[in-house]
């Protein structure tokens, strides 16, 4: 823990976990066996030693609490909210987001505000916590130098004991004064009985049982997990009733091994120690523990019962159930409440969110990124953005609501997203694996016009004609944040178009293909263009497409910073032009191709051997599978040229993959046979080489 708000992060779910086994507890008292009422509190051990930051919530929101608290106090910490950036605290800041990754005190630099000396006195008193039981446990072995060898009377009461109840014994001594025997020690444990008395062989058999289970070693561990929580009220009472229950559990112990009238005859012994001082100190045990406490042992002796062993296996399943919840603690919903802020007050807890709820896929990072710029929502945006950038998305998202009377949430979106068609999404095309890890694509997002150049807003194209289906082509870059988290940049100019792309076929020239492969030989050109189109299931529907321009969908508007892609959809059109000027008339020649794709460029391959089809104007296509690819054999042309902007088009083929991977290996590059009147004229192999 770095700072102080991690300690009270971890301490408030360790509280909420030792509150819900107490009530659990108080409501099972008499049900369960002592075993299972000491061996719960394991559960509240593992809650301990596992970091708020590595589990979720624990029944209550606390981390989005403390996020919020810790953004209001740290903003205000020496003026820190007026100057907007850096904070005066050495160990925190406003913008990293709280989670403990281990559950010590750790420093990263001088302390230089409250919050940070905080820290310091928090692990102070663990010291001095630490040191005050340590010299306790000093003054007892002390006393235990003053004492003597015991008799032979009490010696031999002692082998009796062990041989009858099959128990090792200890180093035994006699101390003055001493009003009950305890035992003291771990590596070497000494077992101390008041000095002149002959011991009784019960008590004798509780002192050894704690022996015989380790419990002096218990003892000592639940003392340094209470110095990790000594500022806890709380805790302390908790602890103090985890002593009392090992005691409790001995007793059980003892009972089972004892028989009738011996049984009454233990709770009178306990019942004589009522008003006795008992052994406080780590690395002890006694069978004193206070009036109180004693009262409560001989009121469970008079319940005492052999349990079933069926009850076991009850206690386990019970505790198992009660780890999941506790210890691993229990997800926050996404609420869209918490992502859309009423006021300035609610932004402090929504960004608080954003911190703490970060993307953990590369979908999920695209996605969400996507959903903030489509619903000018700047919460949406922090979830997905650098941590270093929520300062400034914070405070344009105050100064928009201050100064544009609108939602505390709105962040406008920028250039080409002015009228914005929100319920049609976006889409995302070409991911690819940079250099560094991270990932580049193109989110693409419908509107109905857009600000121009010159600051006019246009809702007409050159012509006049509405721009219903405009699009925008957003370069963006998918990389880790320091948080761990995955995160969304834009990496270049946006792209304004005029037309629209056809997202229910997954294709559309007016959309420009990132990669284009291009050959020229002999008999003309051909081009070849490249798209992958990458889907979160964003929409509900009665089909399979993704439809944007018409009424069947609904677009899901709630971010998934969690997402995975549903489908990966690989799609290619290719382009042929014959050498020369080409007319519309008649043609000297009709044109078709073959075209299979290729994993590398030096790829030995032949062509199927299926005849080129030859159709209509519109062309016609068929073709099969190569390597896990689709290759065409296409009309290009016959009766008269098709020729649109001097090329002679052809269709498209595509791909549908299975998600359970982000990068697919690609063909690399095509291999075209033209035909000319029915009869091969060249092969040209398109490679990546001629899309640079």
């Amino acid at each position: 823990m770095t700072n102080i708000w991690e300690v009270l992060l971890q301490g408030l779910s360790v509280t909420m976990a030792a509150a819900m086994l107490l009530l659990v507890k108080n409501l099972l008292a008499d049900k369960l066996s002592p075993r299972w009422q000491y061996g719960i509190w394991a559960v509240l051990a593992l809650r301990i030693l596992v970091p708020a930051g590595v589990s979720r919530s624990v029944i209550l929101p606390f981390p989005l609490w403390v996020e919020t608290w810790k953004a209001a106090a740290e903003q205000s910490i020496e003026g820190a909210a007026a100057a907007g950036k850096g904070l005066a605290s050495v160990y925190s800041s406003v913008y990293d987001p709280i989670g403990p990754s281990h559950v010590l005190p750790w420093f990263t630099g001088k302390p230089a505000s409250l919050t940070d000396w905080l820290l310091v006195l928090y692990a102070a008193g663990i010291l001095l916590f630490l040191l005050w039981h340590f010299a306790g446990y000093i003054r007892l072995r002390l006393l235990l130098r003053k004492g003597s060898v015991v008799d032979e009377a009490a010696a031999k009461v002692i082998l009796d004991t062990c041989e009858k109840y099959d128990l090792e014994p200890c180093q035994t001594v006699f101390v003055p004064g001493l009003p009950s025997a305890f035992v003291c020690g771990v590596v070497r444990p000494v077992l101390a009985l008041p000095a002149g008395e002959i011991p009784d062989e019960k008590v004798l058999l509780h002192e050894l049982l704690h022996l015989k289970h380790r419990d002096v070693l218990q003892n000592l561990c639940w003392t340094l997990l209470r110095a990790l929580h000594w500022w806890n009220p709380l805790l302390h009472l908790v602890f103090d009733r985890i002593g009392n229950d090992m005691e409790s559990l001995c007793d059980q112990r003892v009972l089972e091994r004892l028989e009738g009238e011996e049984r009454r005859e233990y709770g009178t012994i306990l019942l004589s120690m009522a008003s006795e001082r008992y052994a406080r100190a780590a690395g002890t045990s006694s069978i004193s523990n206070g009036g109180k406490n004693i009262s409560r042992r001989i009121a469970a002796i008079v319940r005492f019962k052999k349990y079933p062993k069926g009850m076991s296996l009850v206690a386990v399943c019970i505790a198992i159930l009660l780890s999941t919840p506790l210890v691993l603690g229990s997800a926050i919903p996404y609420a869209e409440d918490t992502f859309r802020p009423a006021n300035l007050t609610e932004l402090d807890g929504s960004m608080a969110m954003a911190r703490l709820n970060r993307c953990t896929t590369v979908a999920g990072a695209f996605d969400t990124y996507a959903k903030g710029l489509v619903l000018q929502n700047g919460i949406y945006l922090a979830v997905a953005s650098p941590l270093d950038t929520h300062a400034d998305l914070a405070a344009e998202m105050r100064w928009t609501n201050q100064h544009q009377n609108t939602i505390p949430y709105h962040l406008e979106s920028g250039e080409g997203l002015d009228f914005v068609v929100s319920w049609k999404g976006y889409q995302l095309f070409d991911l690819v694996e940079t250099a560094d890890g991270g990932y580049e694509a193109w989110i693409v997002v419908a509107t109905q016009g857009f600000v121009d150049e010159d600051g006019f807003a246009r809702v007409r194209d050159e012509n006049g004609n509405e721009l219903f289906d405009c699009c925008v082509i957003i370069p963006v870059k998918a990389f880790r944040d320091r948080d761990g988290s995955w995160v969304v940049e834009e990496t270049g100019d946006r792209i304004l178009s005029e037309k629209w792309y056809n997202q229910a076929e997954f294709q559309g020239s007016d959309v420009p293909y990132r990669r284009q492969l291009t050959k020229t030989g002999a008999s003309g050109t051909v081009s070849v263009s490249v798209r992958t189109t990458y889907t979160v299931e964003n929409y509900s529907s009665t089909n399979n497409a993704v439809v944007w321009f018409g009424s069947s969908s609904s677009f899901n508007t709630t971010p998934q910073p969690n997402a995975k892609f549903e489908r990966i959809h690989y799609s290619y059109q290719t382009a042929y032009s014959i050498a020369g000027e080409t007319l519309p008339g008649e043609p000297k020649v009709s044109a078709g191709y073959k075209m299979i794709p290729l994993k590398t460029a030096d790829q030995k391959f032949s062509f199927p051997e299926d005849d080129v089809m030859y159709g209509d104007i519109s062309g016609s296509h068929s073709g099969g599978e190569l390597d896990g690819y689709k290759y065409v054999n296409s009309t290009l042309a016959h009766g008269k040229f098709n020729v649109l902007d001097g090329e002679i088009m052809s269709g498209s083929g595509s791909t549908w993959y299975e998600p359970d991977k982000l990068i697919y290996d690609l063909p690399e590059a095509f291999a075209v046979q033209v035909f000319w009147d029915g009869s091969a004229v060249e092969t040209l192999v398109l490679s990546e080489e001629d899309a640079r």
